[in-house]
């Protein structure tokens, strides 16, 4: 029981990343500033529990190449469109539509690398599916283009994680290929911020300590707890678990900033949790 609920606040706790990204977004920080930030600080404080918990840095060519460009499209550019979606869309509404991820990677799995489909995957599409076009329909006209941002991240995230099922950096430690991931983010969005003139000096206080929140507890905490969970329940429950992730997100955005829940909301996030629930129970079948 213990081990669910560390499982349950893992979630949680990441669920609250968009909450704190929209708290910043006020303080007309840019896209690209967040991001860095984001990854800038995480590798700080990655790079010294590694260096406590004595770890090894070691990583081969071939995974500092291929970790280098999964990096950047799989998380640096997810976190930046999911910014961007936050600037039009709720929180609640942007991380229920990125949510819908385990649809890309299945569909990749099963075109592109021959992975056997069976009718429980193909009920999962269908739930994801009509979710998100019921998720898409609560919004208003002139929120189209974050839910275009939202769903951008359904690929790029959704590479992240075939590349973390199929090339060699899943052989790495997980905190030690979270640490170069977020240290090649930072180099090549502070670059991009150099070059482009968007990347802000952070200097508030408040901003910072939501910015120091988001790496501490909404990444390396929620993370830590996550792989932990794997370890002790299995993938499977864990996933399903993980569920509370955007389910936490959509009750914050309610309570915090009095965001809309309408019934297509509602109806088209629990499609999205279905789908996830049903993929992984079609995946072990």
């Amino acid at each position: 029981m213990l081990n669910i609920l560390l499982v349950i606040i893992g979630s949680i706790a990441y669920g609250f990343l968009p909450i704190f990204v929209k708290n910043i977004i006020p303080y007309n920080y840019s896209s690209v500033s967040i991001v860095f930030y984001r990854y800038f600080l995480t590798a700080i404080f990655l790079f010294m529990i590694i260096l406590i918990t004595r770890k090894s840095f070691k990583i081969t060519k071939r995974q500092f190449i291929e970790l280098l460009i999964f990096s950047v499209i799989g998380l640096g550019l997810t976190f930046f469109f999911l910014s961007k979606s936050l600037l039009y869309i709720s929180a609640g509404l942007s991380n229920m539509i990125h949510f819908g991820y385990p649809v890309i990677v299945l569909l990749v799995m099963i075109f592109m690398f021959k992975e056997k489909a069976n009718i429980l995957k193909v009920i999962s599409i269908i739930f994801a599916v009509s979710g998100i076009i019921l998720l898409t329909q609560s919004a208003e006209a002139q929120s189209f283009l974050g839910i275009i941002y939202a769903l951008i991240t359904t690929v790029t995230y959704g590479s992240y994680i075939i590349a973390n099922k199929r090339c060699s950096f899943s052989e790495i430690d997980t905190m030690v290929s979270l640490f170069y991931m977020s240290l090649f983010v930072s180099a090549v969005f502070f670059i991009a911020g150099i070059l482009t003139g968007s990347l802000q000096i952070l200097n508030d206080l408040y901003v910072f300590g939501n910015f120091i929140i988001i790496s501490l507890v909404c990444t390396i905490f929620s993370l830590g707890l996550l792989l932990y969970g794997v370890k002790k329940l299995g993938s499977s429950l864990a996933s399903i678990l993980n569920m509370f992730e955007p389910a936490s997100t959509a009750a914050a955005s309610v309570f915090i900033y009095n965001e809309k829940l309408t019934t297509n909301i509602i109806i088209g996030s629990i499609f999205i949790i279905l789908s996830t629930i049903i993929m992984v129970i079609g995946s072990k079948k």
